[in-house]
């Protein structure tokens, strides 16, 4: 675990872990709620695989999109907005209804990537390295990147800078992963960004951070305590969920059955409509689409959890290639089922 601090000499120096005192004081404070999980498996023989779940009080209503290589982006912070162009194509899910935030996608060479929501989320205070919008992290990350390690690297070129969203600022981390294994989970801790790296960090929900929810895994049987697995909503309970269900997962016999076993991990910390929701300081909502990412082939599922079809799309076969034009698909139509990588349609160049 390390933590990301200031500019010294254009170069952004580590600490090496967060204060004893530091994770006592957010372990008081933490609500415990909210929503997603993600979870991460790399196997034996077979590959790669993670998925995540997507909980909030109303749909983040789901579009997919194509990004080729060669687009120009910015940041959009406005002074002294990051500028880039991307190096990777990229398979991308938008919350359309949410100013386009980038929530969930993989690029082409398997890196994928998942925006979760923290409360616990302290930005740091702005400084004079080029800002992204966290609206705009996952796409960085994907445009620029091939592997987790190189993800972190770039990030520490830039600065990820909050946004108002529906007049709001949310608390955000991130995890990604490659398809070697390695993982990493991102946080803004006391205005810090800490980063946890390493293919051990295969679960990810939401409060408390990482740090304390690992603390808390402790407690529980199989990982050391005394107490039974949770079977509830909250946060730390599904956290505690898919790491009991990970540990035990038998070896796949191919892709497909890894492609099954990852779903049905995810499952087991999915929030079902009719589910007791809370609303408040530890607020827990239904899950609304679920996802899954074959690192290994190159293939991301998904299924919008009040359609019974799981779709996908195979992003090793999609045409990057710089000049093509950004392809869009509707991932909440119910109509959906099966293999889409051909049901999408250019977007008008404006």
């Amino acid at each position: 675990m390390h933590q990301k601090k200031g500019l010294m000499k254009g170069h952004i120096k580590r600490a090496i872990a967060i204060s004893a005192a530091a994770v006592v004081l957010v372990a008081a404070s933490w609500n415990g709620g909210r929503a997603c999980s993600r979870v991460l498996w790399k196997t034996e023989h077979v590959g790669v695989f993670a998925a995540r779940s997507l909980d909030w009080h109303e749909i983040i209503t789901p579009v997919m999109m194509i990004y080729p290589r060669g687009m120009k982006l910015g940041g959009e912070v406005g002074d002294n907005s990051a500028a880039w162009t991307s190096k990777y194509g990229s398979l991308v899910v938008n919350g359309a209804n949410y100013d386009g935030i980038a929530i969930d996608g993989m690029n082409e060479k398997g890196l994928t990537a998942h925006l979760l929501y923290l409360d616990a989320t302290d930005y740091e205070k702005r400084d004079s390295r080029p800002g992204v919008s966290y609206l705009y992290w996952l796409r960085y990350v994907l445009d620029n990147n091939a592997t987790v390690a190189e993800a972190l690297a770039s990030l520490e070129t830039i600065q990820v800078v909050p946004v108002l969203i529906h007049g709001k600022i949310f608390g955000t981390h991130v995890a990604i992963e490659d398809p070697s294994g390695d993982s990493a989970i991102l946080e803004f801790i006391h205005g810090k960004m800490v980063v946890h790296h390493g293919p051990q960090y295969r679960v990810m929900t939401n409060d408390p951070p990482y740090a304390i929810a690992i603390k808390e895994l402790r407690q529980y049987q199989t990982f050391g305590g005394s107490k039974p697995i949770p079977g509830n909503i909250e946060s730390i309970d599904r956290f505690v969920r898919a790491e009991y269900y990970l540990k035990y997962l038998p070896q796949p016999s191919d892709w497909a059955q890894g492609v099954a076993f990852i779903f049905q991990v995810i499952h087991t910390v999915a929030v079902p409509f009719g589910a007791p929701y809370k609303s408040g300081p530890s607020d827990t909502y239904p899950t609304w689409w679920l996802s899954a990412a074959d690192l290994t082939n190159r293939v991301y599922y998904f299924n919008v959890t009040d359609s019974p079809n799981v779709i996908w799309v195979d992003v090793s076969a999609l045409d990057f290639s710089t000049g093509r034009s950004v392809m869009r698909l509707d991932a909440n139509n119910p109509a959906l089922v099966g293999d889409v990588s051909r049901g999408f349609a250019p977007v008008p160049s404006k």
